[in-house]
């Protein structure tokens, strides 16, 4: 599983691709295409309209990919962050954006070859209190 963090609405990409399957790949290409991924992500992001504290909430999604880069199934989430009892009745609606992006996006384009050592499968964080 290859670990980016999405920061929504202007992504400032941090990564945690340090799993096996990132051995032996050029960590300039993994840079890149995780760029590239959190790039065409953040394109189809749509920020529910919420109120004041419900922007800090942080959904992560658990993505599924096939080898051309079609969704397998609904993402799911994973969890959540910055939920408190003053913004917990907007956390569903964060949750909705975060997976409706990713579906709307929906195929990945990523070089075919990390499909093939195991790029299938992503952990998105989607932050948009976290402006780059």
């Amino acid at each position: 599983m290859v670990r980016l963090t999405l920061i929504v609405p202007a992504v400032a990409l941090l990564t945690g691709c340090t799993t096996a399957r990132t051995a032996g790949v050029d960590p300039l290409l993994v840079r890149r295409v995780t760029a590239d991924a959190a790039a065409q992500v953040k394109r189809c992001y749509r920020t529910p309209r919420v109120m004041g504290d419900a922007k800090r909430i942080s959904t992560r999604l658990q993505v599924n990919y096939a080898a051309d880069g079609s969704l397998l199934g609904v993402p799911t989430v994973i969890g959540q962050s910055g939920v408190t009892p003053s913004n917990q009745l907007f956390a569903d609606d964060m949750a909705e954006a975060a997976i409706q992006s990713v579906m709307r996006c929906s195929p990945l384009r990523l070089p075919a070859e990390l499909y093939r050592i195991g790029w299938n499968s992503f952990e998105l964080t989607f932050s948009p209190s976290l402006r780059g």
